[in-house]
This record gives structure tokens, sequence and C-alpha cells, in this order.
């Protein structure tokens, strides 16, 4: 480049500016028989080193993009085992067959109760164990003892004989004290394995005009599910009358039978 300046200056130089002597020493100095050479070397040089020099990327420089941040997996949930499928139970339809009813009375003993028309029903006059005060009656209702009353004139100890007989029962018995058809009872329960065995004895203060109590005892069996709530529903239905109702009053006379 200072080679190129030095050119111009002496090229541009009007005559009579030069000093004195200066052309002359140019002209004989062996450089300037080569300056053209030189020149022209120097402009090929700055050709070729512009041409192989790049500008610079002064562009945007695009930015960086972190690496996607690979998320954990989220859990499974797993998925719900089939439900077991249940055997479907068997319904066992358990029917209870209800008997039509009919109205007994006994107008001596002076009470009433309903029971099923095909049950037979009679009563016979006990005759008196050693001790024994007054008359007695037995009413079955069903034999053998499964379901019966016993009526009684009412004295000092009998009503008591018969609590003391039923709490002894085994296993020993629930007493309770129960008011139906305005008799008061004393209720004794006994259940066993294979029967329940329940009793009424009606109290001296719930006696009939004649004087007479009675007791209702009856076994209940325990593989028939509806016998006792059968039972107890005719115990239920027992009731005094009055002696003056006794030819008005609607049932049949329960027969007597010599036991």
């Amino acid at each position: 480049m200072w080679l190129f300046l030095w050119y111009c200056s002496i090229k541009y130089l009007k005559p009579g500016d030069e000093p004195e002597g200066y052309f002359s020493s140019l002209d004989k100095s062996p450089f300037m028989k080569y300056y053209p050479i030189l020149l022209l070397v120097l402009v090929v040089f700055g050709i070729l080193s512009t041409g192989c020099t790049q500008p610079s990327n002064t562009g945007p420089v695009p930015p960086v993009v972190p690496a996607a941040t690979r998320s954990a997996p989220e859990p499974k949930t797993p998925a719900p085992a089939a439900a077991a499928t249940d055997t479907p139970l068997q319904v066992v339809t358990i029917l209870h067959r209800v008997s039509e009813v009919r109205n007994f009375k006994d107008s001596e003993l002076l009470f009433t109760l309903q029971v099923p028309v095909e049950w037979s029903v009679s009563t016979y006059r006990m005759f008196n164990p050693p001790g024994y005060e007054g008359i007695g009656y037995q009413t079955d209702l069903v034999k053998d003892e499964v379901f019966y009353i016993q009526t009684y004139a009412i004295s000092r100890s009998q009503d008591q004989a018969f609590r003391d007989r039923f709490r002894k029962w085994s296993p020993a018995p629930v007493e309770t004290t129960v008011t139906i058809n305005d008799i008061t009872y004393d209720r004794f329960e006994s259940t066993a394995t294979d029967k329940t065995s329940v009793a009424y004895v009606v109290r001296k203060s719930s006696a009939n005009e004649r004087g007479y109590a009675s007791v209702l005892v009856f076994s209940a069996d325990n593989s028939d599910r509806f016998q006792k709530e059968d039972f107890e529903k005719i115990a239920a239905s027992f009731r005094y009358f009055p002696a003056q109702s006794a030819s008005t009053l609607p049932g049949d006379e329960i027969p007597r039978t010599n036991g």
C-alpha cells in the first residue's frame, strides 16, 4: 500500500514543483525500472486476498434449543381385576300354610279361643292328686301334651305350684309378665335344641267370675319355623267371658270326654 501512495505522489507532481534533481535520481534508480511490475503483483495479490476472505457471519445467532427433558413415565394404573363371579345363591321359598280358624268355647269354665279348623279339641276332668285342692280340667288342643290348657279353681297354692314346676325346666326358662285380653300371666319360655317350651300361668287376680284360673302350655318343634308363631297366636286368642254371655257368644262348645 505504501508503494501505491508513493507512486501517486510522484505521478501527480506538477512540473516545477519537484525538487531539483528529483526525477533524474528516480530515473536512475533500479526500483523505478520495475515498479509497474511490482504494482501489478500487488494489485493481483490484493484481489486474491479479497476473494479468499469470507465475510464474517454477522446474522442473528439462532437460539440454543435445550434438549428436551424426558419426564419419567407416569405409573400405569393397574387394570381392576375382574370381579369373581359368585355362584348365584339359590333362593328357597318357604310357604307358611295358614289354616282357617274356628271359635271354641267352654260355657262352664267361661273361656273361649280360636284354633285351626282341622284340630280336634276336647276337655276332660282331671283326677286330683294327693294334696290337690279343688277341681281341675284339661283341654287338649294338640294330643300328647303338645298344646293343652289346664283350668282349676283358684287356691292359695295351686298357681304357685305351676310356677315352681316350670322354673325347673331345663334349660332354665326366661320368666316375664304379660297381659293379653285383660288377663295377666306369668310367662315362662325354655328353648332346647329340638323344642321350645312355653307356659302362661294366669294370676289369681285375673281369674274369671266363677273363680277359675288357667295355665296354657305348649311345646313347639324347632324344626318347624312357624309352629311356635302359630301356637302363640292361639294362646293370644284365649280370653274369659261373663257367664251371662255364654249362650250368645259365637263358637262351638268344646266336647267333654273321659280323658
